[in-house]
């Protein structure tokens, strides 16, 4: 039997009931790393965009989307579902059929290196599609669950998420490799274990709250390589690049 892609092992995870609970909470995660990003005439890039179904949240913020896949089982899935309302391609994520500064930003779910077989060579390629920053969402290791998987190896949800956990200080040394040294910004959720995930409990009051540290089960690492802009873009996305626009004070 052919070997499982890491994607594809992660699905009966999403499949649980916790699971779901925790894809809620991950989304919630994203809206709340996008807030800082200009939306209106903007776009975005969504790497393994078979996973953990993100391309929605993003459409629904206001980007216009484009989403990567290199499975072609999930991308089949993906055109069924979406249809027209994202571009799609098929290709690997380190060599990408897009022009420099195609994108203004880049979202990228799951671990990063179980994900890419050359996760240097995908975060360098992510500097060059993406002009404005990137979102890397990903399992803890530095949470509870994280600490649950490595006590409880045999548990359902460990089993399909524990391979995937990403030390959030291997991630970010990782990025000033592939980007220098830029401005980041942390955020997690899901601050308990998983038998907490679920509407009332213990933890129902945390659980959906936004933590400014890696601390949740997931995490995301906002990183900005160039200023922020506050306020209502006022010009559109040149359609050659994407530069920084003007914004109203």
């Amino acid at each position: 039997m052919a070997e499982q892609n890491p994607e594809q092992r992660y699905q009966p995870w999403l499949e649980q009931a916790e699971g779901v609970y925790a894809l809620a909470r991950c989304k919630e995660l994203l809206r709340g790393l996008l807030s800082g990003w200009p939306r209106r005439s903007r776009s975005a890039l969504v790497f393994n965009a078979g996973s953990w179904d993100l391309i929605d949240t993003l459409w629904e913020a206001g980007f216009d989307v484009t989403g990567q896949e290199n499975d072609p089982a999930f991308f089949e899935q993906i055109r069924e579902r979406l249809g027209k309302r994202v571009n799609l391609v098929l290709s690997a994520p380190d060599h990408l059929p897009f022009d420099d500064c195609s994108f203004d930003y880049a979202v990228a779910a799951a671990a990063v290196p179980q994900f890419w077989e050359r996760p240097e060579a995908v975060l360098q390629e992510i500097h060059r599609v993406a002009c404005n920053g990137v979102i890397l969402l990903f399992p803890n290791s530095w949470s509870l669950f994280g600490l649950e998987c490595r006590l409880r190896k045999s548990a359902a949800l460990c089993v399909s998420a524990r391979p995937l956990l990403q030390s959030p200080r291997g991630l970010l040394r990782l990025t000033r490799t592939a980007f220098g040294k830029k401005k980041v910004a942390w955020a997690s959720a899901l601050l308990g274990p998983s038998r907490t995930w679920k509407e009332g409990g213990l933890c129902s009051s945390l659980n959906p709250l936004l933590f400014p540290l890696p601390v949740g089960a997931f995490a995301g690492l906002r990183i900005d390589f160039g200023p922020l802009y506050t306020g209502t873009p006022l010009l559109l996305r040149s359609p050659e690049h994407a530069a920084p626009v003007a914004s109203a004070e």
